[in-house]
Formats: C-alpha cells, sequence, structure tokens
C-alpha cells in the first residue's frame, strides 16, 4: 500500500454505513503503530484508535476526503496532543486536589447520598449538551484552560468560547437541584 488513499465524495459516499469496517481493516494497523509510538502503549491506545474512526464515521455524508491518510493520521495527532494537554493539567491540579479534599470534614450519609443524587444530575446534563459545548465547557472549568488557550486548540474564536461556557452554565444551573 502507497501510504496515500486518495478518497473523493463519491468514493465516501460507496463506504456507508458498511464501508467503515473496509477502512478499519486497512487502516487500522498503521494508526495503532503511529498512537502507540507516540504515547507508549496501553489501553489508550485503543480509545484512541476507537476515537479516530468513530469520528471519520460520523462526518456528514457530503463532507468528501480527498486523503483518507492524511485524514486518518491528522485526527490521531489532534487526539493526542489534547490527551497531553489534559495530563498535564491533571498533573499540575493534583496537589492542590489533594490539599483541598484531606482539609474536608467527613461526610455525613445524608450527604453523600445528596452529592451521589447531584453528581448524577451534572453527569446527565453534561451529556446532553452538544459535543463541543461540552467540551469547551469541560477544558474551561475542569481542566482550567483559559477562554483563548481553548479557542487556540479548537480553532474557533474566543466569542465562541465564551457562549457555549455560559449556554452549558445555564444548561447546568436548569438542569441540577440541589436540595
Amino acid at each position: 500500500m502507497s501510504g496515500q488513499s486518495a478518497f473523493s465524495q463519491a468514493a465516501i459516499a460507496k463506504l456507508r454505513p458498511g464501508g467503515i469496517d473496509e477502512v478499519v481493516r486497512r487502516h487500522e494497523g498503521m494508526l495503532r503503530r503511529f498512537i502507540a509510538l507516540r504515547i507508549g502503549g496501553g489501553a489508550d491506545v485503543d480509545d484512541l484508535v476507537h476515537e479516530v474512526f468513530l469520528r471519520f464515521a460520523r462526518r456528514p455524508p457530503d463532507e468528501g476526503v480527498e486523503r483518507l491518510d492524511s485524514y486518518l493520521f491528522q485526527t490521531a495527532a489532534n487526539l493526542i496532543r489534547d490527551r497531553a494537554r489534559r495530563q498535564q493539567v491533571r498533573r499540575l491540579a493534583a496537589p492542590e486536589i489533594e490539599e483541598d479534599a484531606a482539609a474536608q470534614v467527613p461526610a455525613t450519609p445524608e450527604q453523600t447520598l445528596i452529592d451521589r443524587e447531584t453528581l448524577t444530575q451534572v453527569r446527565q446534563a453534561l451529556a446532553d449538551l452538544p459535543e463541543r459545548t461540552r467540551h469547551v465547557f469541560l477544558l474551561y472549568r475542569i481542566d482550567g484552560l483559559r477562554h483563548q488557550a481553548i479557542a487556540d486548540a479548537l480553532g474557533v474564536s474566543i466569542s465562541t468560547v465564551e457562549k457555549d461556557v455560559r449556554r452549558a452554565m445555564a444548561h447546568l444551573t436548569r438542569r441540577v437541584r440541589r436540595p
């Protein structure tokens, strides 16, 4: 195989819906090696390979891909970069989180139940958000990235990031009820 697959819109259309199996069969090995070389192997390789093919399969049917290999490897590189950013933020935040947890008073069984119910509501509310809005919100609130960094990473405007954060906050406020 030359490593360069030219796929016109017509060729991609022929791949749907069952044709994704052919794309996976032809490119999974190369993609798996590409990712493993960059992150060192493990279960994350499987997750990232799966996410690459999932993103390919979710593309709109009329969206053409001129070079399938390039599309798949660029998607993988973007996912690897996002993963590294999240890990970096978590490493930096870990000592602070541990200090906060150690300073807290043990919760009562009633408070534990309330907290679990609230967490379930938050998870459901987050799952209901559009993918980009959820991703922006998590990068901002959980990973602690600034609006500019998020805009640069996702290739959107700062205004879009601000709107997504506001939209997510309003949605969570409406959906999550604390007793």
